[in-house]
């Protein structure tokens, strides 16, 4: 396992120890039957008290961690600046937002209250809440972020902040999709090819100039190239650079080809169906079709990205020019 994949992608878990319908307007709609439930008030009154004891915890390992609050999230953070924390705060609606019309949920139910965020300063802070939530304080070395789960749907993400900005939010979306995956529909696990794929993808949609956007095309070019084969991903997920773009690019595909069908694939593995059974009814394939027909258009999708990746980055050269101009006025 290299170091830098392992920072770069953080660490989802589940740790046994830990003790842990409206519109945009705000119309009522038809609820969804695959829809994540509400909470009921007991549960919401427990993950409240368990928030107050985390955030007991967070201030014992970080004395000067502060609190920030947003429709969803209770934010924690060590950040120094104003600016620093509206980010913070921006890029977790956003991303919340993003999962839900991905998978057409009603944002109010999400969570059970709201979902603590916790990101520390350094690994020293970080670690000794790790180690108080019963994750090991060894996870500082390991990882610069994890979500912890709990059989009743009550998640945690914590983060270490002392990394630069661009990994420090791949971590927190990467994490955080785990988190909303965990909630959704029921706590069962997907598939670990399909569990990683979705939060690469959501990092690579939610993150400007994310790595997740080069991991698939360097993954799809390897297999073009004939110095990997993609379906290894299927066989687990190790920490490294290949499986999680190679995971992201079928995401990618599937999403591209259907995203209703892709939405209905996750849902039925929620529900307990088999992979076998859920890929054959939402797309009528099955593994060695999804490779082929993924082979039949990765050159097409490399192609694309290259493009969209091109203008991208002549827009944010006429934007520089534009405030380079401005500057001098």
């Amino acid at each position: 396992m290299r170091r830098m994949a392992l920072l770069y992608i953080g660490l989802g878990m589940l740790a046994a120890g830990f003790s842990l319908s409206v519109d945009a307007q705000g119309r009522v709609v038809k609820t969804d039957p695959y829809e994540i439930k509400p909470p009921t008030k007991a549960q919401i009154q427990a993950a409240k008290t368990l928030n107050v004891e985390l955030a007991t915890k967070a201030k014992q390992a970080a004395p000067k961690l502060h609190k920030g609050e947003t429709a969803y999230f209770y934010l924690f953070s060590a950040f120094k600046t104003k600016a620093e924390d509206k980010l913070f705060s921006d890029k977790a609606e956003e991303m919340h937002k993003k999962l839900c019309e991905r998978f057409k949920v009603n944002p109010r139910n999400v969570w059970m209250d709201k979902c603590p965020i916790f990101a520390f300063e350094n690994a020293k802070q970080y670690g000794a809440f790790c180690k108080s939530l019963g994750a090991g304080e060894d996870m500082a070395e390991l990882s610069a972020g994890f979500m912890l789960s709990r059989s009743d749907g009550v998640v945690v993400i914590v983060l270490n902040a002392a990394t630069d900005e661009g990994q420090f939010y791949n971590t927190m979306v990467h994490e955080g999709t785990h988190a909303f995956m965990a909630r959704f529909v029921t706590t069962r696990n997907l598939p670990p090819w399909v569990n990683e794929g979705i939060a690469e993808h959501m990092c690579a949609w939610v993150v400007e100039n994310s790595r997740a956007k080069t991991l698939w095309q360097e993954a799809t070019k390897q297999v073009l190239a004939g110095e990997k084969k993609p379906e290894s991903v299927f066989n687990g997920v190790n920490l490294d650079a290949f499986d999680y773009g190679m995971a992201h690019a079928l995401v990618r595909y599937m999403i591209e080809k259907d995203g209703n069908a892709f939405s209905k694939f996750i849902r039925m593995l929620k529900q307990g169906e088999s992979e076998e059974k859920a890929l054959k009814s939402a797309y009528n394939t099955d593994r060695a079709g999804l490779i082929k027909a993924w082979r039949g258009v990765a050159e097409k999708m490399l192609d694309a990205a290259e493009k969209e990746a091109e203008k991208a980055a002549e827009k944010a050269a006429e934007k520089a020019e534009k405030e380079k101009a401005a500057k001098k006025e």
